[in-house]
């Protein structure tokens, strides 16, 4: 029954897809998904990428489940490696558009070391099995491996934008398509905002600092191509040594700019997003006022302008310490 369900809910979404039922067609694409027999079906690649490119193209918001659905299959040991990579491109794609920088890089980075594990034989002659990639015919087959790498690219290449790797890191249009698979267009993406001229005393090019992850080069001697040590109290710092680790605590300011998950002060800082009152405001940088009278709330003010707006801890994204913008 397994494989007939599969079909049924395959066939189903298809024809959803169609008629325009987006959200109905990405519930039975997972739907046939979970129905399949095997793990190297011929049609679960197909099933799978109908979800996650429905997902990707933002037809609707995602779903919590939508968020359950890509953690489940990203953390599954025993799934294949294309599958969890794929899904570690998309939960990814999800928390960027939400707003979550940092959550997404380390879904990204998690997606690559998935990609770049040295496997063992038997898994390894897993990959060279073909699966159906959009439809069911021999010359559209292609090997587990083929695929995967070709997700892992796009992973590689998102990742890249936010470490600061390639230039342009920010703006959104480089983790989006631009053309629907239905033909339509995407909405543009806000680019992140910059501040108001003369509001701030950071320069264009620390600015754009601030918004990226790090994790590239030694916060405080610049050192590269290192393997680099993580901040534990804000992970969001990198250092290449114990040395400039403690240098930069004492002497570069990062003790005064280190904030744990969900720590905010007067003065930092930060990136809104998944305002529903204000979406203008989605993905601009303000800083913070001070506490809001109401309990888990914070008044915040772009630079330059005259007048506070309250927000909620939910809505507040940390950007990267100040003392990692020289």
């Amino acid at each position: 029954m397994g494989e007939a369900n599969m079909r049924r809910h395959m066939e189903t979404a298809v024809n959803l897809f169609h008629q325009g039922n987006y959200r109905e067609s990405a519930n039975e694409y997972w739907l046939s998904f979970c129905e399949s027999p095997a793990l190297t079906h011929a049609s679960r690649w197909q099933i799978f990428h109908g979800y996650t490119s429905i997902l990707k193209e933002e037809y609707f918001p995602p779903s919590d489940q939508d968020f359950e659905n890509m953690k489940k299959v990203l953390n599954d040991k025993f799934e294949i490696r294309l599958f969890r990579v794929e899904a570690g491109l998309v939960l990814g794609l999800m928390l960027y558009t939400r707003g979550e920088r940092h959550k997404c890089a380390d879904v990204y980075f998690k997606a690559v070391t998935i990609g770049e594990k040295k496997i063992k034989t038997k898994v390894e002659k897993m990959e060279q099995r073909k699966m159906s990639f959009n439809s069911n015919s021999i010359a559209d087959m292609k090997s587990i491996k083929y695929l995967m790498d070709q997700v892992l690219d796009d992973v590689r290449g998102n990742l890249d934008s936010l470490t600061g790797n390639r230039p342009n890191t920010a703006d959104l249009s480089d983790f989006q398509p631009t053309l629907r698979s239905n033909g339509t267009f995407m909405v543009p993406k806000m680019q992140s905002q910059m501040m108001a001229p003369g509001g701030t005393s950071f320069t264009r090019d620390q600015f754009e600092k601030l918004l990226q992850i790090g994790g590239v080069s030694c916060d405080c001697c610049n050192k590269k191509d290192l393997k680099l040590r993580t901040c534990q109290r804000c992970k969001k710092a990198f250092y290449c040594s114990t040395e400039c680790q403690r240098k930069q605590w004492k002497e570069n300011g990062h003790k005064n700019h280190c904030r744990e998950e969900g720590e905010y002060k007067a003065g930092d800082l930060i990136q809104l997003n998944r305002l529903k009152s204000k979406p203008e405001l989605n993905h601009a940088v303000v800083r913070i006022v001070g506490p809001a009278p109401t309990a888990g709330r914070w008044e915040v003010r772009i630079e330059g302008g005259d007048k506070g707006i309250s927000v909620s801890t939910n809505n507040m994204n940390h950007l990267r310490p100040f003392d990692c913008v020289d």
